[in-house]
């Protein structure tokens, strides 16, 4: 644990180590959802030294206000990087232009709704390889592999690559030192530096992958995009792309398989699938990300100084009683999720590739359930956790259904 600093009153000290509390390996829902005992704002000693914001509210006005809480680190603990990951490490002004190249070019829902037909193809396929079997770790045979299978296509990478980046990719979401992240994150930019460097010999040839077409036919202020600039947006992509929508499916998947109740609504209604989806988000939310305190200032009445790390949990978020009643209950029916719920952020910095991640989960959906008739969690099960910025399901999860 690092020392407090002199600003921090020690009414608001309260340990909540998110990364490596051994509760999160079993329980972590509990554990993030224990937030709500300790003041509104608290500070933690683990990991550097960073305040929660232990509410949704909190959580929330702290993402609309980039002019306390900077992008610039956007990692507990704090790295201190040369990299920028555009757009995720910019504030504005400078953010606009790169984001609107996300989410107009690149994952505009007219954009993914096009693209739908293909991702239900391969989700197909995917399926179709372990469906006769009866029992599969849907963790190494699903959930890894098809979200990644996915963005690659996307991407213009190879999937022949894929497992290239996950030394780095896990660095980045499971390292508890700045060390550790800042390592992973370099790995994961090296690997893509030199991809992007052959791909821009020739920037204007027509390509299948709408992604790094987007990216390198891309223009601001009449200007192309330059390699570092690439390369800093690719890297951003593919961690994006590497762990998120895996750990969502997971917990998705995971739940209906051990509640048949819950599962047998959305055989009987496929229409109460976007729903059930936002809804499985907002009680299994995985995200976990870093602010920078910007500026000396006083938020929700607490001292903070610049320079201050501030833990903005999804998590969190997701299990308040505060704003969702009866918050541990899964109920597909929930009202205002898209509004209430902050899965995907909100502000500025809201997640680029929403639409893409709730069409993925929705098809996984649609077309997992009808086929894996009594799907069931297998009796000799030890589902493992571990959280960082994501928070994931390390271990097999074995399924078993009727074939």
């Amino acid at each position: 644990m690092s020392a407090i600093p002199d600003h921090v009153p020690d009414e608001l000290v309260h340990p909540f180590d998110f990364r490596l509390d051994p509760r999160i390996a079993v329980d972590p829902w509990s554990f993030f959802a224990s937030a709500a005992d300790l003041p509104e704002v608290f500070w933690s000693p683990d990991l550097g030294g960073h305040w929660v914001l232990a509410r949704a509210a909190r959580i929330e006005e702290a993402w609309m206000r980039p002019d306390l809480f900077s992008a610039k680190s956007v990692s507990v603990p704090r790295i201190d990087s040369p990299y920028r990951l555009i757009p995720n490490n910019l504030d504005p002004p400078e953010h606009r232009a790169y984001q609107q190249i996300f989410t107009r070019q690149m994952f505009a829902p007219r954009i993914i709704d096009a693209l739908a037909f293909e991702f239900r193809a391969m989700t197909r396929a995917r399926i179709d390889a372990f469906v006769g079997e009866g029992r599969a770790d849907f963790n190494a045979e699903y959930a890894q592999p098809l979200p990644v299978q996915i963005f690659l296509s996307m991407l213009g990478v190879s999937p022949d690559r894929r497992s290239e980046f996950d030394s780095g990719v896990q660095r980045v979401f499971r390292g508890t030192t700045p060390e550790d992240v800042f390592g992973g994150m370099t790995e994961v930019a090296q690997l893509l530096d030199e991809w992007i460097e052959g791909e821009m010999a020739d920037r204007d040839a027509p390509r299948d992958a709408h992604v790094l077409e987007a990216m390198l036919r891309a223009e601001i202020d009449g200007r192309r995009l330059d390699k570092a600039e690439l390369t800093s947006m690719a890297t951003m992509l593919m961690l994006a792309g590497l762990d998120t929508v895996t750990s969502a499916t997971l917990h998705q998947v995971l739940f209906l398989a051990t509640h048949p109740e819950h599962r047998q609504q959305l055989i009987d209604d496929p229409g109460k699938i976007p729903n059930a989806v936002e809804e499985l988000l907002r009680r299994f939310s995985a995200p976990n990300l870093g602010r920078i305190v910007a500026k000396d200032c006083t938020f929700a009445g607490v001292p903070m100084r610049e320079g201050d790390m501030v833990l903005l949990s999804t998590t969190i978020a997701g299990l308040d009683g505060e704003r969702f009643e009866r918050p541990f209950e899964v109920d597909f029916d929930r009202l205002g999720l898209k509004a209430d719920s902050l899965s995907f952020g909100t502000g500025i910095h809201m997640c680029s590739g929403h639409a893409l991640a709730r069409t993925e989960l929705a098809i996984t959906l649609e077309e997992l359930l009808p086929r894996l008739p009594n799907l069931r969690l297998s009796e000799d099960a030890e589902i493992r956790y571990a959280s960082g910025g994501t928070l994931a399901i390390t271990s097999p999860v074995p399924l078993e259904w009727d074939a």
